[in-house]
């Protein structure tokens, strides 16, 4: 298991379509139950539906309101839900239209972090989805964290579903225990079954660099 933090602080002149709302509530943790599934026991819901499920894998997602605009936005922390939207469908992390592709790939924006592998780029696991040329501008500009860091503009050619981050559980004989830190894991993962996912990862493949801090 790899831990992860990965959550890049904004300024809010413009909320972004993850960014979550403070008035956007979680579920409560009395909610998750032992299911006996084919390959043991898996977390879940007691009360769930089939939306509470997502991917490879059947991974068990966060429960959270969908309700942005509600309260104030935390700029600091992504939707489950819109993150996971935004990752699947290729939309852009800021306005949810559609992200930008060219004849390279995808537009993303990217900043080593400890799981990365010595081929960063290349390679390289990012929870954070694409974007459209108008805002990987706007994000580059306004964004505290991406303006601390060493950040590439990249096309992307293959950017493949890897896998989530999530908290993960330990059952005991009184039922599920919780741990202090997010992991990572890959779908295939034996353990994907303990974890209340909240990012979908993907995998940057076939990668291109480009010069000069503009989208291309």
């Amino acid at each position: 298991m790899t831990h992860v933090s990965e959550c890049p602080i904004r300024k809010p002149s413009v909320v972004p379509y993850v960014a979550s709302w403070s008035g956007e509530l979680a579920g409560f943790e009395d909610e998750l139950v032992v299911q006996l599934g084919k390959d043991g026991p898996r977390l879940g819901y007691r009360n769930e539906i089939s939306e509470d499920r997502t991917g490879r894998g059947d991974v068990l997602w966060g429960r959270i309101d969908d309700a942005p605009g509600t309260g104030r936005p935390q700029f600091d922390c992504l939707h489950p839900g819109r993150q996971y939207i935004a990752m699947y469908s290729m939309k852009c992390q800021v306005c949810g239209g559609p992200a930008s592709k060219n004849k390279d790939g995808w537009l993303f924006l990217d900043w080593r972090k400890p799981h990365d592998p010595p081929t960063w780029p290349e390679r390289s696991l990012t929870g954070m989805p694409p974007l459209c040329e108008a805002h990987v501008r706007l994000s580059m500009e306004e964004c505290p964290h991406l303006r601390a860091t060493e950040v590439v503009v990249l096309r992307v050619r293959t950017p493949r579903l890897w896998g989530v981050s999530g908290t993960p559980y330990t059952l005991t004989a009184d039922g599920w225990r919780t741990h202090e830190h997010d992991v990572l894991l890959p779908f295939g993962d034996p353990d994907l079954g303990k974890v209340l996912a909240s990012r979908l990862y993907r995998e940057l493949r076939n990668v291109t660099v480009v010069s000069g801090g503009g989208a291309g």
